[in-house]
C-alpha cells in the first residue's frame, strides 16, 4: 500500500472511531457541548404563564442574568397547561439544552423530561414552587404553607373581632374561600396551611366559612382560574343577577370576606368586583399579568353586583399584577401577599454555574417543606397594603409610578 493511501486509511478509521466515540456517549437526547461555569451552553427556563406578572417578570430576569453570565437562554411558558409544560422540557432537552430552570405545573407531567435529564447529567434546578422534582439538584423557592398562612392571617388581622372591637357585627364575619386547581399540589398546599389558620378562627366563633370549607368549593379545577374565581364571585355576591357559576348561591351566606389564595383567582375577584357583566352574561376577560399594561379596572363594582355588598367585602389576594394593585390602591382588595422572584434569581443561576461543574450549590440554610433535602434558598413573601405600594412595589422597580396612572 502506498504511503497516501496508508494515510487516507488512517483518516478514515479514525473518522470512524470518532463516530463509535460520540454514539456511545448519547444517551436519550441529542450530543451537546457540556456547559460550564464560564457560561459555555445553553440554559433552558420553563415556566408556567406568561400572562401572570410573577412568571412573566421571572422569566425577563432569568433571561438576563442568564445571558449576562454568557449562556444562551430558551426560555418558554405553558400557558397554565401541565402537559405543554413536560413537552416544552423534553424539547429543550432533545435539542441539547446543558441545564434546564424550571418552575414546576406538576411532577408528574415531567417525569419522562425529567429522567431524560437524569439519564444525561443534565442538571434541573427547580424555581420558586417548592415542589420536589426527581433529580433535582437545587430548589429556588417559595414555601406555599408561608403564603398561605400569611394570607390567612392578613385576612384575619382586617376582619372586625367581637371579642375586641365593639363596633364588630353580631354575627361572625363570612369567609369565602378560592383556590387554583384542586390537582395542582402548589395550591392544594398552600390551601391547606391557609386552613389551619383559619379553622382555629372558625373554632373561636371569629368567623364563619361559607364557601371553600373543602378544597373542592374552594378550587377552580376545570376552569381557567381567573374566569373560574370571577365567575364564583359573582354568583357568591349577586346570585339573583348571575347565572353563569353553574349553580345557585345563598343569597344569605353572601361573603362578608373573600380569601383568594393565587395570582389568577385574586385576579378573577378584581374583575367581578370591578368590571360590569357584559350583556351576553359571559364574564369578561380577566384583567392582564404585565405589569405594564393597559390598566382594565374600573374603580366600582359592575352594576351587576350590589354596590352596597361589594364595597363591604375585605378581599385579601394574592400577587403583583397591575390589576391587583390598582385595587389595593383604590381599597377594593384590603391586602395581597407578594414574593418578588425576581430575588431567588440570582439563586438559581449561582446553582446552575455550580451543577454544571460538579461542585454543591450555596444554600441559604432554609428548609422548605416538601423539598426532601433538596439543596435550597427561600425567598419571603410580604403582605402589601395600600400604605406598602410605594415602598415594596415602586422603590424595587417592580411597578412605576406611570403604571398606576
Amino acid at each position: 500500500m502506498t504511503t497516501p493511501s496508508r494515510r487516507r486509511t488512517a483518516a478514515l478509521v479514525a473518522g470512524l472511531l470518532a463516530v463509535a466515540a460520540l454514539a456511545a456517549g448519547c444517551t436519550s437526547s441529542t450530543a451537546r457541548t457540556t456547559g460550564t461555569s464560564d457560561g459555555a451552553g445553553v440554559i433552558g427556563v420553563a415556566l408556567p404563564q406568561s400572562d401572570d406578572a410573577q412568571w412573566a417578570r421571572a422569566g425577563e430576569a432569568l433571561r438576563d442574568e442568564l445571558t449576562g453570565r454568557g449562556y444562551r437562554v430558551d426560555v418558554q411558558f405553558a400557558a397554565g397547561d401541565a402537559r405543554t409544560q413536560g413537552s416544552q422540557v423534553q424539547n429543550m432537552l432533545t435539542k441539547g439544552a446543558d441545564a434546564v430552570v424550571v418552575a414546576p405545573l406538576s411532577v408528574d407531567d415531567l417525569d419522562v423530561a425529567l429522567q431524560t435529564a437524569v439519564a444525561d447529567g443534565i442538571p434541573i434546578v427547580t424555581f420558586e414552587r417548592a415542589l420536589a422534582l426527581p433529580g433535582a439538584g437545587f430548589a429556588a423557592a417559595v414555601d406555599p404553607e408561608a403564603l398561605g398562612r400569611a394570607q390567612a392571617q392578613a385576612l384575619l388581622s382586617d376582619l372586625p373581632d367581637a371579642a375586641t372591637d365593639d363596633d364588630a357585627p353580631s354575627t361572625p364575619p363570612r369567609v369565602a374561600v378560592l383556590t387554583g386547581d384542586a390537582e395542582d399540589a402548589w395550591a392544594v398546599r398552600r390551601y391547606d396551611a391557609a386552613r389551619e389558620v383559619l379553622d382555629a378562627a372558625v373554632a373561636d366563633g371569629r368567623i364563619e366559612i361559607v364557601a371553600g370549607a373543602t378544597l373542592d368549593d374552594a378550587a377552580t379545577t376545570g376552569d381557567d382560574d381567573a374566569t373560574a374565581a370571577e365567575r364564583r364571585t359573582r354568583a357568591l355576591l349577586a346570585p339573583e343577577e348571575t347565572d353563569v357559576a353553574g349553580s345557585a348561591e345563598d343569597t344569605a351566606a353572601a361573603p362578608t370576606a373573600i380569601l383568594a389564595l393565587t395570582d389568577a383567582t385574586t385576579r378573577g375577584v378584581v374583575t367581578a368586583l370591578t368590571t360590569p357583566l357584559p350583556d351576553d352574561a359571559t364574564p369578561s376577560p380577566s384583567a392582564s399579568g404585565s405589569p405594564s399594561s393597559t390598566p382594565t379596572a374600573s374603580p366600582s363594582p359592575g352594576p351587576d353586583l350590589d354596590a352596597e355588598l361589594a364595597g363591604q367585602v375585605t378581599v385579601v389576594g394574592s400577587g403583583g399584577d397591575l390589576a391587583i394593585v390598582q385595587a389595593l390602591r383604590d381599597g377594593i382588595v384590603d391586602a395581597t401577599v407578594f414574593v418578588d422572584p425576581r430575588e431567588l434569581v440570582p439563586w438559581a443561576a449561582d446553582a446552575v454555574q455550580a451543577l454544571l461543574d460538579g461542585d454543591a450549590p450555596r444554600v441559604d440554610g432554609s428548609e422548605p417543606a416538601g423539598l426532601d433535602g433538596v439543596p435550597s434558598a427561600t425567598a419571603g413573601a410580604s403582605v402589601v397594603r395600600a400604605r406598602d405600594i410605594e415602598s415594596l412595589l415602586l422603590d424595587t422597580g417592580w411597578l412605576t409610578a406611570d403604571d398606576l396612572s
